[in-house]
């Protein structure tokens, strides 16, 4: 019996919880064999590039240290259960250094490879995919023209960090690497920096220029004061289409809910009734069950959401309203303000946003549908998935202090350096190789939400079937499956689900093997 091939191209944080999956399944059914070609560039494979753990300590997660888990069934030692072993103690409720979770996740990916069952063999390639191709009824991984039988694509971030633009003296593709794009040589003190987009990669390069190069914030009655190190920029100054800013996640140590556990329990309740409901549409059904969720967890009067979300959604922000929308966000984050509008709807999409993801994903809904999803979700973001509150208390002192400008928001600064702080789009738009290659020749599509579009099993779709032996998680599938951008592994269960499918692929095989 000849051992089934396998290649996982990409080995980040879903690739991870792919190749786990894979052995803890292949675990229980020791009389297949398996060879898998892991194909990571990276020196610390599960971390990725997000969480590689030499980047700055100051880049923090916008996830709290006690949700993260690489594991399912307790199978391993969870975040804090493995940072309690070391010689700072992790609250809950916090947000650590990506840095810090990049650690976590390389010595999860090595005791996944030290305790892979006998039955399975891993083979490491340090090397970068330029192309898969369909050949003889296999795949064909080039550069080194490695041929196996099932290959499963989790790069993630679609070159996110636009490591193929140019990079000239006066033009940052992006902001990562931040210890090669962002060193001194490259933006000197005292420069004057524009900042294309104003979320969490806006932030990010923000923090890197101040308190990455020696300034300090210290704690003060509302909020920080900063002592600059005299290596900062003169000037920062995002700039983005709508001058919407982020709004804060809470402090839970310092915030009281206004619900409790059973209020919301009846929301999800009524939620669940009307996604069973044959026809249900986003834009008719679910959105109005969110806007009037939000009502009630203040008790406000019927339809305040909603004229909160439509004159939000329709206001370019002026630098006061920006200011103004900011410390509001703050306050309330820091228990010093009651909630809003603004955290009522955040509060009910991150509340019954479990709900929505296993209701539209893999679901081609409607294009009008889809596109007031899009339009809607985008906002969302800014709601609810904002930085934690102290990154915010940041932003907020260093515009006092003069060092981060907002009155330029259309762009129109004269800056000695520009910086692309934004990431390219989730799913479909911008696909780099190898996956941009599959979807020319056919064996990738993509849905009207605008992913690439895979089943239940992440089984790649075609317009005619499914793509056999190729598979795609992360994402590239955003919109076909809802909310990647999480180290979550309760959302989904994809990788679970694919190494099932690729089990039960190979004893088929090796059955019709055994019978010839």
């Amino acid at each position: 019996m000849s051992d089934t091939e396998i290649a996982i191209v990409g080995c980040g944080p879903k690739g991870l919880y792919a190749l786990d999956s894979l052995c803890e399944a292949a675990r229980h059914e020791p009389e297949h064999r398996y060879a898998v070609h892991i194909f990571e560039t990276l020196a610390h494979p599960g971390a990725g590039p997000v969480y590689d753990p030499r980047q700055p300590e100051v880049l923090l997660m916008n996830f709290p240290a006690g949700l993260i888990s690489a594991w399912t069934d307790g199978r391993g030692p969870s975040f804090l259960e493995w940072a309690a072993g070391g010689p700072s103690p992790v609250d809950a409720g916090g947000y650590v250094p990506r840095a810090h979770v990049g650690r976590y996740l390389f010595w999860s990916f090595k005791r996944v490879v030290a305790q892979a069952p006998s039955n399975v063999r891993l083979i490491r390639h340090e090397m970068r995919v330029v192309d898969v191709q369909r050949v003889a009824g296999r795949w064909s991984i080039s550069p080194d023209n490695i041929t196996v039988d099932h290959v499963l694509i989790t790069t993630g971030h679609q070159d996110g960090f636009r490591h193929g633009a140019a990079h000239t003296r006066d033009d940052i593709p992006s902001p990562f690497p931040i210890d090669q794009r962002l060193t001194q040589t490259a933006i000197p003190p005292a420069t004057t920096v524009r900042c294309k987009g104003f979320a969490l990669t806006f932030i990010d390069t923000m923090l890197a220029l101040t308190e990455g190069r020696g300034g300090d914030f210290k704690p003060s009655a509302t909020g920080y004061s900063y002592v600059p190190s005299g290596k900062e920029p003169r000037r920062i100054a995002p700039f983005s289409r709508s001058g919407r800013p982020m709004r804060a996640k809470v402090e839970t140590a310092l915030f009281t809910q206004p619900q409790d556990d059973a209020f919301w329990n009846e929301r999800r309740a009524d939620l669940s009734h009307i996604l069973r409901t044959p026809n249900a549409t986003f834009t008719h059904h679910i959105w109005p069950a969110f806007l009037s969720f939000a009502d009630q967890v203040p008790g406000n009067p019927s339809g305040t959401s909603a004229a909160f979300f439509t004159h939000r959604t329709e206001t370019t922000f002026t630098p006061d309203e920006i200011r103004q929308d900011l410390r509001i966000g703050y306050d309330i984050a820091m228990g010093r303000r009651a909630q809003d509008s603004a955290w009522a709807l955040a509060e009910v999409w991150r509340r019954c946003y479990p709900q929505l993801i296993d209701w539209i994903s893999h679901r081609d809904i409607a294009p009008d549908d889809a596109h007031n999803f899009r339009q809607i979700a985008a906002e969302m973001e800014r709601l609810a998935f904002g930085p934690p509150a102290q990154n915010i208390g940041k932003l907020i002192t260093l515009e006092q202090a003069g060092i981060v400008s907002f009155d330029h928001m259309s762009g129109d600064a004269a800056a000695d350096v520009t910086i692309d702080a934004t990431i390219p789009p989730a799913g479909g738009a911008e696909l780099a190789a190898p996956l941009d290659g599959l979807l020319r020749e056919g064996y990738l599509s993509i849905g009207t939400m605008g992913g690439v579009r895979v089943d239940k099993n992440a089984h790649a779709l075609t317009r005619n079937g499914t793509a056999k032996g190729l598979s795609v998680i992360g994402r590239a599938t955003e919109g076909c499956v809802l909310g990647n951008d999480t180290l979550s592994r309760s959302l989904h269960d994809l990788p679970e689900n694919w190494a099932a499918a690729a089990l039960q692929s190979a004893r088929q095989s090796n059955a019709l093997e055994h019978s010839l």
